[in-house]
């Protein structure tokens, strides 16, 4: 639902008047959102399930201890746990995805409703061929901004038997970057602070975090393509992903899991669709998004509608690594996150109140000319832990 302004110009004239239109909308009706994908992966298979929700609403809510199975063609079937609140998830040692057969989904929510998904034939997915990448300037959406250097990520593939045709593309990237500021030190206040009872410790060998972060981000956007319209099921150079030399992603080492989905042609061109809407929608000439309805319905007579997905796709997995030694950049990119640092006096009052009502983090003594301690040094939490930005001080098995 999008707010309206009518802004109207006075002719001639050097003033302006808005007039803000509200129109009056009917109760808003929440619907039963599922987006989830079955593939033949080693990886559990995850189904979510969420509500639709209004103009006014933050954030989706979830819905908690439904039924939730999957069924094949043979007559087996598997029902999903519940890991977290609104996520399902398979055990591939026990229901593994396998190619040839069809699967549907089916749900049953906590208030009796019943729902189920069109049968999805699981397709095989032919390897990823290449992940190559190219050292290239980006235009900035902004016109006003410079342009961003960075490695430009280039994905091929094949079908020699012709029978893919429409591809998806899930990535996974995980990049190490250095820590800026490690507590060294840390505090323990009296009740109250600054009353003599305060006392700084220096950090333990065994809890010292090191320099040393990896951090991986999942992709967002949707990355679709099909080969139906060309004689063979070939894909050169498809422009995967950017990787910007401005982040510190280039800093040490960059490292990229492709998984490529064999998808429907419903498949795709629903998740074309959805794509098409919010790449457009922005403006005050875009047209306003539409619910897009896909492969779920309501199978117990109530005609409950339903929005999203289910997908059953073979997948395929390939990884890359780019490391810094071999970037053609001159410039070197920020080595990890950049924070906010402050000095403050050596004072407990000033620091609890830095800390504990501030947010900041006490890293280290400010030390003068001589060596001699006049103040402590503080920063953001992105900076002194790894954690501080969902990152991870423990080197992936995989490095």
């Amino acid at each position: 639902m999008r707010r309206i302004t009518y802004t109207a110009l006075l002719a001639f004239g050097v003033w302006t008047c808005v007039d803000p239109f509200e129109p009056e909308v009917g109760e808003y009706q929440s619907t039963l959102v599922v987006d989830g994908v079955f593939s033949n992966s080693e990886e559990p298979s995850t189904i979510y399930l969420t509500r639709s929700f209004d103009y006014g609403a933050l954030e989706a809510p979830v819905i908690i201890g439904a039924e939730v199975m999957i069924e094949d063609d043979q007559g087996n079937s598997t029902i999903l746990e519940e890991t977290k609140e609104g996520v399902y998830q398979t055990n591939p040692a026990v229901f593994p995805g396998i190619v040839g057969r069809r699967y549907r989904l089916l749900i049953k929510t906590p208030d009796g409703n019943q729902f189920e998904s069109d049968w999805q034939l699981m397709k095989a997915a032919p390897e990823v061929e290449a992940i190559e990448a190219e050292a290239m300037d980006r235009e900035p959406d902004d016109p006003l901004l410079n342009t961003v250097p960075g490695l430009q990520l280039y994905l091929s593939t094949r079908d020699p038997e012709n029978n893919t045709r429409y591809y998806r593309w899930e990535f996974v990237e995980t990049y190490e970057y250095l820590l800026r500021h490690p507590p060294f030190i840390r505090v323990e206040f009296g009740s109250p602070p600054g009353r003599g009872n305060d006392e700084i410790f220096d950090i333990e060998p065994s809890n010292f975090e090191g320099f040393r972060c990896w951090k991986t981000d999942e992709s967002r956007q949707i990355l679709v393509f099909t080969t139906d319209n060309l004689t063979e099921d070939v894909i050169a150079d498809f422009p995967l992903h950017f990787v910007s030399n401005k982040t510190p992603r280039l800093a040490y080492r960059y490292s990229i899991l492709v998984k490529q989905y064999a998808i429907s042609k419903e498949t795709y061109e629903f998740l074309n669709t959805v794509k098409e809407i919010n790449q457009t929608t922005g403006s005050l000439f875009d047209a306003i998004p539409n619910e897009v309805f896909g492969n779920v319905r309501s199978s117990d007579g109530k005609n409950l509608p339903v929005l999203g997905y289910f997908s059953v796709a073979g997948v395929s997995t390939k990884r890359a690594f780019f490391d810094r030694q071999d970037s053609p950049f001159t410039e070197f990119p920020p080595l990890g996150p950049e924070c906010l640092n402050d000095t403050i006096p050596l004072s407990f009052v000033r620091l609890d109140q830095k800390l504990n009502t501030a947010g900041w983090i006490l890293y280290d003594y400010h030390v003068n000319d001589e060596d001699v301690r006049i103040g402590y040094l503080l920063s953001r939490p992105p900076c002194t832990s790894c954690a501080g930005n969902d990152a991870t001080n423990v080197k992936p098995d995989f490095w």
